[in-house]
This record gives C-alpha cells, structure tokens and sequence, in this order.
C-alpha cells in the first residue's frame, strides 16, 4: 500500500494562545506573549504546542515541513489523548517528535528525551506514520534520507504535532 500524503494544517482550535498561525493556518511561529483565547478542552495551555487539524486512525500517511534557522522546535505526532493543559514533560509519553533544543542538540522527543547524533539536521523533515505498523519516521526531505523512527502502538487518532520555543524560527508545512 502507498504512503498517501497528505495536506496538513494546523488547528487553530488547539494552538497554544502563545502560537501565532499564519491565515492559511500553514505556518506557526511563537508570538510576543500570551493571546487572549478561549481556554477550551482542545487548546494547548501547558506547552506551546498545535495539533494538525487532520488526525489518522489507519492507513499509511506523510507530510513535509520546513523549519527556519532558529532552535527550540519539534515536530512529529501525538495522539488525541495528549495531555494540553501540563507542561510538555507531563505529555511526552503521547507524543513522538524530533526536537531541536537551545543548546543546538538533536533530541528524540517521547517519555524521556534521548540525544541524537546529529550535527546538522535538514530544515525539511518529511514525517511519515504508519498506523498498522506503528511507525513514525522522520526524513530528510531533500535525500530522503531516515533520521530518526520510533515504534509505538497506536490505539486512538494520531495527529500532526508542533511545539515552538523560539520567537527566531518557524514552522512551515509544505503544500
């Protein structure tokens, strides 16, 4: 079966009120301080975080996004049940991301953080995720190359995941 890709945007139903989402909800960056949002049980109050507006409960998907020259971001997936009102710590274990901390350090991003070995990582990630499988894969998306994969067990709906620390970068999906 093909890996189907698909078109990613984010929810701004979810958006922590320090996320600012571009118009065509496609881009994210962190604001200058806190918006004045509905507290609703879908938002991200704990961590600065956004879910894609579209979640996958089988099949095999994919979607690219580049991320801009600064640090503190993650990219990758969590599952519907994430924790959004704790501190990111409090909910890693329901999510599956690639981190980029402040020290410049190459994280994987679930339960506990674990460095990876990377000295330069590619501003475009292709994120794949296969539910039967339980795989989420992460790319280089110009060579295509595997950087990182996790093996989990998914039992609910699977989202995009995005978390931004830094008013220096941005989060971009590609069409």
């Amino acid at each position: 079966m093909d890996r189907e890709r698909v078109k990613v945007t984010l929810d701004p139903e979810t958006a922590s009120p320090y996320l600012i989402l571009s118009k065509d909800c496609k881009t994210v960056r962190l604001g200058d301080g806190h918006q004045n949002l509905p507290n609703t049980p879908k938002r991200f109050t704990g961590s600065p975080s956004v879910l894609g507006s579209q979640g996958f409960t089988a099949g095999r998907h994919y979607w690219e996004l580049e991320v801009g020259d600064g640090d503190s971001w993650a990219v990758g997936v969590a599952v519907e049940s994430v924790q959004r009102k704790d501190p990111l710590t409090m909910a890693m274990r329901k999510i599956w991301a690639r981190r980029l901390d402040w020290d410049g350090q190459y994280t994987a991003l679930h339960v506990a953080p674990a460095s990876l070995a990377l000295k330069e990582g590619p501003r475009r990630i292709r994120v794949h995720v296969d539910y039967e499988a339980g795989q989420v894969t992460f790319y280089n998306a110009e060579t295509m190359t595997q950087i990182l994969q996790f093996k989990a067990s998914f039992t609910e709906k699977v989202f995009p995941y995005f978390w931004l620390w830094s008013q220096e970068t941005s989060i971009q999906l590609c069409a």
